[in-house]
């Protein structure tokens, strides 16, 4: 008995901690410790900007080893890097989508927006948008030996069979420290650019090689010798940090083909609001009917389940606010039905406590087998639900699989709430009473 209440009381605290750290506090602009980020919400629960891109693939075309699943690398390495941009941006979670307009290939980003701030939303589509468009461009460039004028200064370095070196041989871009610690910007390419670059080297020994970024010149060392590596390096000025931010910015920047607005829209979410605003209405009036209903027929035994319930809605929104799960319109409405999963499982806990007293056997010993005698029933059925969800989740589209990684939480959780805390309560309370029949109509 002494164990069962400390367990009691154990479930309480519990039960306030969680309660405070799920309200969404920050919603309110309210500082509370340890309460967490706000919930994660998809696209279909608030609003968001549309942003459509078009891939100039016209260069790409005109490779030697252009074919059609180069393309469709292509635009996966682009979805890719766009993703990479716009989370660095800390604004909501992205979705990006390619499409196919007359012989055109297209990219489709879609960033939610912060709340009704309208200037908060300005400036976060400007951040976005200034984020995705920029494209790296490394080249490298000979003195022009005709002229001397600025904007001739520089041509592209050709080897002797007419190719150059850019950032289509590209790997990635990592800090390194030379001899006297002083961070420099360390390029790794693939075997082409080495041929290049080697072919390249040799001709140019005792001229200049500049490196731009940008279309900014960040270096133009000395060629003293043929080079024939796979890598080049940046040298200047930099501090750690500054050279850790320009790697960074190279490995998410470079591009296999640029990209250009061509529209813009703001997408509306008041309608998905209003279906979910109806939803939570509907769920009430269900419960509330359901409640009343199940507290008539199983009586004081019926409400310790009831906590349970509760606890188990706190326990699954504050899996979900910790782990900053994708809140949707599907997952929502799972959440609603899955609590008449959890409901069904305490209506078989009840049953096979009636079949026990029916047996003429004591309050106490009858609540006590229940969960032997039941526990089977429940399994099944939940664990078939389990595979179920998982294999859909795995397999089906973005936005619906969030309804079935919903649903594979709700069952693990509903199982805990079921068998552990519901058991704790209902035992309590059948050791304490003397009346049956307010415990549990028989």
């Amino acid at each position: 008995m002494r164990n069962l209440v400390f367990r009691m009381f154990f479930i309480i605290i519990a039960w306030l901690l969680l309660t405070v750290y799920i309200f969404p506090w920050n919603s309110y602009n309210i500082n509370v410790p340890f309460s967490g980020w706000d919930y994660k919400l998809w696209l279909d629960l608030q609003w968001w900007i549309e942003l459509d891109y078009k891939i100039d693939l016209d260069e790409v075309k005109l490779e030697e080893d252009y074919s059609p699943s180069r393309e469709n690398d292509i635009i996966e390495w682009l979805k890719s890097i766009i993703d990479k941009r716009v989370e660095t941006l800390n604004i909501n979670d992205s979705n990006i989508v390619s499409a196919n307009y007359a012989w055109e290939q297209h990219l489709i980003v879609q960033i939610p927006l912060k709340g009704n701030d309208s200037f908060e939303n300005k400036e976060n589509i400007k951040k976005a948008k200034d984020a995705i468009w920029k494209v790296v461009k490394i080249d490298f460039m000979e003195r022009n030996p005709k002229t001397w004028t600025w904007e001739l200064e520089w041509i592209r370095a050709l080897d002797s069979e007419g190719r150059f070196l850019s950032d289509k041989y590209f790997v990635k871009s990592s800090v390194q420290f030379n001899d006297a610690f002083q961070p420099m910007i360390e390029l790794t390419f693939n075997d082409e650019w080495a041929k290049i670059f080697g072919d390249l080297t040799k001709r140019m020994v005792g001229q200049q090689l500049a490196i731009f970024v940008w279309g900014e010149l960040l270096t133009a060392p000395n060629i003293n010798e043929p080079i024939l590596s796979w890598k080049a390096v940046i040298t200047w000025n930099y501090t750690a940090e500054e050279a850790r931010e320009l790697a960074t910015n190279i490995n998410t920047w470079v591009v296999p083909a640029p990209i250009f607005l061509t529209s813009e829209k703001t997408i509306d979410s008041r309608l998905w609001a209003t279906s979910l605003e109806k939803l939570i209405i509907a769920w009430t009036f269900w419960f509330l009917i359901i409640f009343v209903f199940l507290i008539y027929t199983y009586r004081i035994s019926w409400l310790m389940a009831s906590l349970s319930l509760f606890l188990y809605i706190v326990i699954v929104l504050s899996i979900i606010k910790m782990l900053w799960i994708v809140l949707t319109l599907a997952s929502i409405a799972w959440l609603i039905l899955s609590i008449g999963m959890a409901i069904d499982a305490n209506i078989l806990i009840f049953e096979r406590i009636k079949d026990e007293l029916n047996e003429w056997k004591s309050l106490r010993d009858a609540s006590s087998i229940w969960f032997k005698k039941s526990w089977s029933a429940i399994w099944d059925s939940n664990v078939t639900w389990f595979i179920v969800a998982m294999i859909l989740f795995i397999f089906w589209v973005n936005l619906i699989k969030w309804f079935w990684l919903m649903l594979a939480l709700w069952i693990i959780v509903s199982l805990f709430s079921a068998m552990w805390i519901s058991r704790i309560l209902v035992v309590l309370v059948a050791n304490v009473m003397k009346n049956t029949k307010m415990f549990i109509w028989k």
